[in-house]
This record gives C-alpha cells, sequence and structure tokens, in this order.
C-alpha cells in the first residue's frame, strides 16, 4: 500500500460514522429538530451482528518457493539504446501472461505512447518489438515475480542492484528509466547516494561511464512514479507527462545540451560483471492474454491490481 493511500485512509477515518454514539446536551451546540415535525426519540443502534469490512493488508515477505507456478519475464535488451525501463520485479498478471506490465490497468503501455516514446500504443505481447522499433529495452531489478512489490525483502533489492549495474554497464544505453521511486531508492542506497532534488521525480545525480563507448559514453538515470494503477497520487497524465520528460531527456543528451560533470561516478566495484544469458531454444509457452489485445488498443478487462 502506497504512503499517499496510508495517509488517505488515515485522514478520512476521522469523518467515520460511529453507531450508537448520540450527542451531548452540555458544552457543545445543541442540535435542533425540524419545526415542521416533532422530533422522533430512536433507540441506540444494536452492534452490528456482521463483521467489519478490514482493511486490505499489505503482504509481507514471500519466499521464492511461493509461487512455484510463476515464470520470470524475459528481459528485452539491445547495445545501445535510447532508454531502457527497468522495474521492480514482474507482478502475478505479468508472469502469467509471460510479457511485462503485463496488467491491463498499468499505465505504462499508455504513457509510453502518450509521451510519443511509441506511434500506436503497443500491445503487452509485442513487448519483445521494443528494442528494434523503437530503441526501447525492457528489464526488471528483481527477477522473480510476486504479487506485491512488499513480497520481495529489502535485502534482495539491494542485493540486485549490481547485478542490474551490470546489464545497463554492458548494454550501453543513454538513459536508464525507473518505473517506480522505490526502484531508484534501492539502487542510490546500495550505491550510498541520497537524492537531494526538489522532487522526487526526474534526473537523478549518478551516471555510469563505459570504458569501451559505441553511440554513448555514459548512461544517465531517471525515476518516475510507479505505473501501477494502484498509485493514485500521480493520475495517469501527470505519469505520461513525466515520460515526456525522459523523452526530451534523451534528445537533449543527444544534442549535447546536457552537462555531466558533476554527477557521481558508479564504481566498477559497485557493478557486477553480466553474463548473456543463453537463448532458450525450446518452444515458448503461448501468451495467455485475454482478451487478445493489438497494438493501437487498450485493454481494460481487469481492474487495478498487480503489474
Amino acid at each position: 500500500m502506497s504512503d499517499s493511500l496510508s495517509q488517505f485512509k488515515t485522514s478520512i477515518s476521522r469523518f467515520s460514522y460511529a453507531a450508537g454514539v448520540q450527542p451531548t446536551s452540555g458544552g457543545g451546540e445543541s442540535i435542533r429538530s425540524s419545526p415542521r415535525s416533532s422530533p422522533t426519540k430512536r433507540p441506540a443502534a444494536e452492534p452490528s451482528s456482521e463483521p467489519k469490512q478490514r482493511k486490505k493488508k499489505k503482504r509481507s515477505y514471500a519466499p521464492p518457493e511461493a509461487y512455484p507456478g510463476l515464470s520470470q519475464v524475459p528481459d528485452y535488451l539491445g547495445p545501445d539504446l535510447d532508454v531502457i525501463f527497468c522495474g521492480i520485479n514482474p507482478g502475478m498478471k505479468s508472469a502469467e501472461y509471460g510479457c511485462h506490465y503485463g496488467n491491463p490497468s498499468n499505465h505504462f503501455w499508455w504513457c509510453l505512447h502518450n509521451s510519443g516514446f511509441t506511434d500506436t500504443q503497443i500491445s503487452p505481447k509485442n513487448d519483445f518489438t521494443l528494442p528494434e522499433r523503437f530503441s526501447l529495452g525492457l528489464t526488471n531489478l528483481v527477477d522473480r515475480p510476486t504479487a506485491q512489490q512488499s513480497e520481495l525483502s529489502a535485502q534482495e533489492q539491494l542485493d540486485s542492484a549490481p547485478v542490474f549495474l551490470g546489464k545497463i554497464a554492458h548494454y550501453r544505453p543513454c538513459i536508464v528509466f525507473y518505473t517506480g521511486l522505490s526502484i531508484a531508492k534501492a539502487v542510490e542506497t546500495k550505491l550510498g547516494i541520497t537524492h537531494t532534488g526538489t522532487q522526487s521525480w526526474g534526473l537523478r545525480q549518478y551516471k555510469i561511464v563505459h570504458s569501451n563507448p559505441s553511440l554513448f559514453g555514459e548512461t544517465l538515470f531517471f525515476a518516475a512514479p510507479s505505473t501501477s494503477g494502484l498509485v493514485t497520487h500521480f493520475k495517469r497524465p501527470e505519469k505520461a507527462r513525466i515520460f515526456g520528460e525522459a523523452r526530451q531527456l534523451v534528445a537533449d543528451i543527444k544534442a549535447g545540451r546536457i552537462s555531466t560533470a558533476g554527477m557521481y561516478t558508479v564504481k566498477s566495484s559497485q557493478i557486477t560483471a553480466f553474463t548473456v544469458p543463453q537463448l532458450n531454444l525450446e518452444t515458448p509457452t503461448p501468451l495467455r492474454l485475454s482478451p487478445d489485445v493489438k497494438d493501437g488498443e487498450e485493454d481494460i478487462s481487469v481492474k487495478e491490481g498487480d503489474t
């Protein structure tokens, strides 16, 4: 549960109705009955026999064996991409469907199109086409899927950061785009960096300098609010606008308008060397997206939930 949602529930609880509480006659304002009718004395409300609706609890850590039927979602990366988008980890829908940001309530694909990164809204099942079609890549900080981010331990997020940075050092994108502020926080905690910007999202003050650059000599990092439909503090148009800031950043970097002189340089000791995984030549399992969403369409069949 997000901080904004917790604060909202706390503040609104002050206005909740309390059964059986009657106004007192002393000290406070009196309550007058309508002059059109005589007041009717009502009996005190009986305690409800129905169980009270409980707040949805945030799940605690779940080990990998808690979800034995869920598969990892593969990375779609390539050298010298404009942007590599990094999520926290695959949600249940993404793992079930076998694609990134597979839950129809997730705003990622809508934001990607409405910010101008793609010329049409891409279906999640076509996520693998992003590197070649749009110079965009997809990965996650943590590989294993869970129902909620809270089922990941803080330690495994920190431990995943050097491996993730190894991918970035290997593929050398122009920028990394964190699709969630908590992802940036985990990486920055591991690096020993504190974000001091005036706003929570945007360009971060660290970089990876590549020893063998081909197109980009450096990779910069950009953080944005989560694209999950459950994150309502930032509305969908605002999320798309922030995506647009990242798109403009890429253009500015290519035009030489961004100075990185004062940025922290990630040390080689903070990066785990990346080994390209062997290709799985077995017949892939067909995706189970329902309904079958085509590029240019928007799947809204599932209520807001995991990513």
